[in-house]
């Protein structure tokens, strides 16, 4: 088959959205099918004309992110229009609304049936991130979300608690959702994480691999370092964002500077080799601005490394794990909990050992790459027999 993956966001970049797409594309390409990328790294307004606009719209922030998303939609559908006039694809992947409103406009009459994964919703991390003062700019990603909702041929979710938001919060029909869990290349993990360290190395640490933003919960981890009784262990937090002055004023307060170390964003196949070294891998997540933890690559990918993920009991990180058998889980927020979760893994290695075996098993059973491109080739092929999508909703959700 022919077909065009698109996001709007530029692939690649730190983040599982950038993992998710790479695997997809590499997936596809080894399987023969013919596929080409549009990215938003093709599609980024002038660097010039944002001054411009900027200064023409101060100081009204609002206005700035709507003309941005708007100019940023125009040309993706232009690069999208030029890619299907030279090459047909088959189908259309888009994986975030941004690209599927830019791919409707594209389309036009064309028949070409497109299909989006949704990693989570756009909206409610646009209000978490943003606040609620952002009119303009929000109606902009409904009037995405409603293009991708109406004119999809299906809809992937990546978990089940993404299901039930597509279905329950946007009103869109069971029958165009389908569930696929997220993946990861268990060899390429391996390979990457064997390498040696660059940015930290010795001694007992927990990895927390993270944005520093609401959601990621990462100030429990801080909390929970406070209270562990193994003093000896640290933190590592690999990620950056807008809430890492607060978070380190949090160590500071809590006198933690000489156990835990800042790395700031860092790159993919630099962080793995953490997830090999550390005594875990925490992902603690909380439900923020009605926004939660989809299946998180954090935790495949700690499973596929050989370390042991702990993460909270909420949305697709619940899905994910075990308890006790292929991970940790621990209540969202309660870093007391987390920190005699830590406590045990330092203390008891057979533990640590046993959760590692049931996790190596679970993710190259549950969570493989292949198994994963299986579903998604399945969701291809009934689109490109032409089915009839079941009809969408007249309108979505103003959540």
């Amino acid at each position: 088959m022919n077909i065009l993956v698109i996001s709007s966001f530029a692939i690649p970049h730190v983040g599982g959205l950038s993992t998710h797409v790479q695997l997809l594309v590499a997936g596809l390409r080894g399987r023969r099918h013919d596929v080409r990328l549009i990215e938003g790294g093709r599609t980024t307004t002038s660097s010039w004309a944002r001054v411009m606009y900027r200064l023409a719209t101060f100081p009204s922030r609002d206005r700035y992110r709507a003309w941005v998303h708007r100019r940023q939609v125009a040309a993706m559908c232009c690069a999208i229009g030029e890619e299907i006039g030279q090459w047909r694809p088959d189908l259309i992947h888009s994986h975030d609304p941004y690209a599927s409103e830019a791919a409707v406009r594209a389309m036009d009459s064309t028949g070409i049936p497109l299909v989006q994964t949704v990693h989570g919703p756009a909206l409610y991390e646009a209000k978490m991130s943003l606040g609620e003062d952002n009119p303009r700019y929000f109606a902009c990603i409904r009037e995405s979300e409603h293009q991708a909702m109406t004119h999809c041929a299906r809809l992937i979710a990546v978990d089940r608690g993404q299901a039930g938001i597509l279905t329950v919060d946007y009103k869109v029909p069971a029958a165009k959702v389908v569930v696929i869990g997220n993946c990861v290349d268990v060899l390429e993990v391996r390979k990457l994480s064997s390498a040696a360290a660059e940015q930290h190395a010795g001694g007992v640490f927990f990895l927390v691999p993270r944005r520093l933003v609401a959601k990621t919960g990462v100030r429990y981890a801080i909390e929970a370092l406070a209270r562990m009784s193994s003093q000896e262990a640290h933190l590592v937090i690999a990620g950056d964002g807008p809430q890492r002055q607060e978070l380190e004023n949090l160590v500071l307060q809590l006198e933690l500077q000489s156990r835990v170390c800042f790395l700031g964003s860092v790159a993919r196949e630099k962080v793995l080799p953490l997830f090999r070294m550390a005594v875990g891998v925490i992902v603690p997540s909380v439900p923020s601005a009605g926004v939660i933890e989809a299946t998180s690559l954090a935790v495949t990918e700690a499973m596929a490394a050989g370390s042991v993920p702990l993460a909270s009991s909420i949305g697709g990180l619940a899905e994910l794990i075990e308890d006790g058998v292929t991970g940790i889980l621990v209540p969202p927020g309660d870093p007391a909990k987390l920190a005699q979760a830590m406590d045990r893994l330092v203390i008891d290695s057979d533990y640590r050992n046993r959760i590692i075996v049931g996790a190596t098993r679970k993710v190259e059973t549950d969570y493989s790459a292949e198994r994963w491109l299986d579903r998604i080739e399945r969701v291809y092929c009934d689109m490109a027999k032409g089915p009839e999508p079941a009809k969408p909703s007249s309108a979505v959700t103003n959540a």
